[in-house]
């Protein structure tokens, strides 16, 4: 395919080198038309028409392997990054060990009280108020 593509864009590259020559150099477009016969107006114009139907048939052809090539290209690259996710699945299956099934994991630990109990405010109505603090004993 790379082959048929590089011959049909060299094919386009000359058609157009020598269309720009015979379209911009009007020496060279009656020396063309001379070639087949005696000059002519109509043998010019039907020159011009022969260039223009062979650039839509060159255009054609190039714009039909360009899209051939790129669809070959988007396949095969489909195809390569399917068989990366398969080797990446089966490198992710090899590291990880399953688990038996119906194992789950273990229930969390039960919510333990903290370890001073707080009294709530009818423990503190009943007890009374406070008693007097005590001074800290003084040395002398």
């Amino acid at each position: 395919m790379l082959f048929l593509k590089r011959i049909v864009t060299v094919l386009a590259l000359i058609y157009l080198l020598l269309a720009l020559l015979i379209l911009f150099f009007p020496f060279v477009r009656t020396s063309t038309v001379g070639i087949f016969s005696a000059y002519s107006l109509p043998m010019e114009v039907n020159m011009l028409l022969g260039f223009s139907w062979a650039s839509v048939a060159v255009i054609g052809l190039l714009l039909l392997i360009e899209n051939l090539d790129s669809g070959l290209l988007r396949r095969r690259v489909g195809k390569q990054e399917q068989k990366i996710n398969e080797l990446k699945a089966q490198l992710f299956d090899a590291q990880k060990p399953l688990a038996a099934p119906g194992a789950y994991p273990p229930p969390p630990a039960p919510m333990r009280p903290p370890g001073v109990s707080y009294p709530t405010a009818d423990q503190e109505r009943r007890a009374g108020p406070p008693p007097f603090p005590t001074p800290p004993p003084t040395t002398y």
